[in-house]
């Protein structure tokens, strides 16, 4: 099979983990992995979950192109890991595949997911990070609003206001007073 990211290696079978094969390109390093067979193995090592940190030691990159499965040769459907990642998992739904870009495994164990990967592609999980990233843009607009050096003084409020047992009165005054 041709890489459908580089377009110029060739597929071949390597082990990601003990029991765990995929598809890794010569060329780019990137790796096909069969769901099925993702599945199987992540029973089986659901109780080990990996190492997890909070930033990645590694470069791992993420095409941002549309990719073809190089078995079915249908269009993967790209699905984002988390909301403050730039990393996207690419999907085949047709030949039950997911496409990994060099790193992305390692990235996926970082992050406590090598053994939920088809977790990411439904739509609670997407859902979730579209929330996420919403919610911190709302947080960065807030910012650049007030100014970097309020936020914190702000940030402090809405605590103790979230935490006070007469909050409803005092937002109720915070907004009719002018």
């Amino acid at each position: 099979m041709q890489c459908p990211s580089c377009e110029a290696g060739t597929l071949v079978p390597e082990s990601l983990e003990p029991g765990l094969v995929g598809q890794t390109c010569q060329k780019c390093a990137g790796t096909l992995l069969l769901l099925g067979s993702h599945a199987d193995w992540a029973k089986s090592n659901a109780a080990q979950p990996g190492e997890t940190s909070p930033t990645p030691v590694f470069e791992a990159t993420d095409s941002k192109r549309v990719l073809r499965c190089p078995k079915c040769q249908r269009i993967m459907l790209k699905f984002k890991v988390a909301a403050d990642a730039a990393h996207s998992l690419d999907f085949c739904f047709g030949c039950e595949s997911v496409w990994l870009d060099p790193g992305e495994w390692a990235y996926l164990k970082t992050q406590g997911l090598h053994t939920r990967i088809r977790s990411i592609s439904t739509d609670p999980w997407q859902r979730r990070v579209r929330e996420e990233a919403e919610s911190r843009l709302r947080v960065e607009n807030f910012k650049q609003a007030i100014g970097q050096e309020a936020f914190p003084v702000v940030e402090r409020f809405r605590l103790w206001l979230a935490e006070h047992p007469n909050r409803e009165e005092i937002l109720r005054y915070l907004s009719a007073s002018e």
